[in-house]
């Protein structure tokens, strides 16, 4: 009799033993598969990061090529305009109520090397005129404007073997020498033929006190 007790609570107590394993199995085989879905979700999601550090790069990579080809675009528009600023001509201004040209081109710092302008005062056309004109540091190297009026502002200008002949510059802004110490540019006169022909080399270097005909 107690032989059977005995053996019937061993029975039970190696059940529940059983029971017990498998329950602790299955909970350590839980705790795996967790663990494991864990590190395969950060994997994942460190797989992810990397893809959007690389389509961030990406994006970078294209926002500066585009702001770079924009610099360049705008670089050429700009010089295009200035060209456009230097190579325009006093006739094509639009004339004044009373259909005079006032000529107020603006040459500034411009390359008008060889330049050729013939006014009123020699037979040439009205809208051949620099009234007003901003003439500041342009090169007038070799120019012929001849018979012009030339109320323009030739601070820094340069005029290099040039024949200004029969021209009225006695409204123009004409710095002299002596204009640096004033913080002026001066305007240079060499081996120019002045207003009055006069040579600006006989002139002390300049056509002031030549400046009409």
């Amino acid at each position: 009799m107690y032989v059977i007790i005995v053996l019937q609570f061993l029975t039970l107590k190696e059940a529940k033993m059983k029971n017990v394993l498998i329950g602790f199995t299955l909970l350590m085989f839980t705790q795996t598969a967790f663990a494991q879905g864990i590190a395969q979700t950060v994997d994942q999601i460190e797989g992810d990061l990397l893809n959007l550090d690389s389509d961030v790069a990406t994006l970078e990579a294209v926002v500066n090529a585009q702001t770079a080809l924009i610099a360049d675009l705008t670089a050429v528009v700009d010089a295009l305009v200035e060209q456009q600023r230097c190579h325009t001509r006093p006739g094509d201004l639009q004339a004044d109520a009373d259909g005079n040209y006032a000529g107020g081109v603006d040459w500034r710092g411009c390359d008008k090397t060889g330049l050729s302008m013939w006014g009123p005062a020699v037979g040439g056309a009205v809208t051949e005129n620099l009234t007003n004109a901003d003439l500041r540091g342009a090169n007038l190297t070799l120019v012929n404007i001849i018979g012009v009026e030339f109320g323009a502002n030739l601070e820094g200008a340069v005029f290099k073997n040039a024949n200004l002949a029969y021209s009225d510059m006695s409204g123009a802004n004409v710095i002299g020498p002596d204009g640096a110490q004033y913080g002026k540019e001066p305007t240079v006169f060499i081996n120019t033929n002045c207003p009055d022909e006069t040579n600006s080399d006989d002139n002390g270097g300049t056509c002031i006190g030549h400046l009409s005909y």
